[in-house]
């Protein structure tokens, strides 16, 4: 039997993962670092600490043979620099020595769309393209480009590992939940009546982890896989909404300039009722800039992977929010 050491088990994806490592029956071994909601009533081993020891983290490894890493401080804006260099970089380099001196099989990273350069932007965003160096871009696309050229140079050293890039992520077991899940929420609550033009890559956390799991056999060592979905319009996906709650889910729908001059308001009015907006300024600038034609073929040809129907996903994404909320 298989035994994984999966790290970021309690966040939106690696929730996805452990599931899928059990079903598949594997025996699955996940590092805490604080939230253990997403674990209950799971067979599972766990260890708890964090990404800032490889002693430690090879002690916790021990006994392995694949390491899916999936931890990281993800954030557009007003984030903590030091914290999310130290997560997503150094916590990187510090799983890759680990792993090296635990000898496991394999290492699957879970990088990021965002890790790659968005320009041009209207050109299909496939595997080739050069990773994020711009230093205006946002420090999250930094630290996933650096974090993607530590596990390239751990290649080098004899670490075997893939690289996965998710688009944007829905599905259940969204337990925090992310910003992506927050606006689905938002949407089926009818508390976004006003859509902007504007739209992303839309990808089931299920399939993501099929293709992870796949990726173990099937994966290459040094090469980065792109996990993408359908591309759906906000408006799409609340006119999909709408359908399965058979409420009306959108009035207008604003250009993305308009949504830029009007985040102000909306940041004034989540103060005084106590809700975070669903799009912020960095968030409508990531929306900007990003490439629309997003090529899945090399994970489709080498991986096996699979993109479930989007109706499918929104519509297991409300059921679970509707069983689990708060």
């Amino acid at each position: 039997m298989k035994t994984a050491f999966v790290t970021g088990g309690s966040g939106h994806l690696g929730a996805n993962l452990v599931r899928n490592l059990i079903k598949s029956g594997w025996n699955v071994r996940c590092l805490i670092h604080k939230d253990e909601e997403p674990f209950v009533g799971l067979n599972i081993e766990k260890v708890y600490g964090d990404l800032s020891s490889v002693s430690i983290l090879s002690e916790q490894m021990k006994g392995c043979e694949f390491v899916f890493h999936l931890a990281a401080y993800v954030g557009i804006e007003n984030v903590n620099i030091p914290l999310m260099k130290k997560i997503n970089i150094l916590g990187t380099q510090n799983m890759c020595e680990a792993a090296l001196k635990c000898n496991v099989k394999r290492f699957i990273y879970f990088s990021s769309i965002h890790a790659f350069d968005q320009k041009p932007i209207h050109e299909t965003l496939t595997e080739d393209r050069p990773l994020v160096t711009d230093s205006n871009s946002p420090l999250y696309d930094q630290t996933k480009a650096i974090a993607q050229t530590i596990v390239y140079d751990a290649c080098k050293k004899g670490l075997n590992a893939s690289i996965l890039h998710p688009t944007g992520v829905l599905g259940p077991f969204d337990y925090k939940p992310s910003r992506m899940g927050k606006v689905l929420m938002n949407i089926s609550n009818r508390k976004m009546l006003i859509q902007i033009d504007a739209g992303f890559n839309w990808i089931d956390a299920r399939d993501v982890a099929d293709t992870a799991i796949q990726c173990v056999d099937l994966g290459e060592k040094g090469k980065n896989y792109i996990v993408s979905g359908t591309w759906a319009s906000f408006k799409e996906i609340s006119d999909i909404v709408a359908k399965l709650i058979n409420k009306r889910t959108s009035l207008i729908i604003f250009p993305l300039w308009v949504a830029y001059t009007a985040i102000p308001f909306a940041y004034v009015l989540s103060k005084i009722f106590g809700n975070r907006p669903s799009f912020s300024p960095g968030s409508i600038h990531a929306l900007a800039i990003q490439s629309k034609k997003i090529s899945n073929d090399l994970a489709k040809n080498k991986l096996n992977h699979r993109v479930r129907n989007l109706e499918e996903t929104i519509r297991d994404t409300l059921s679970w929010n509707q069983k689990n909320a708060n």
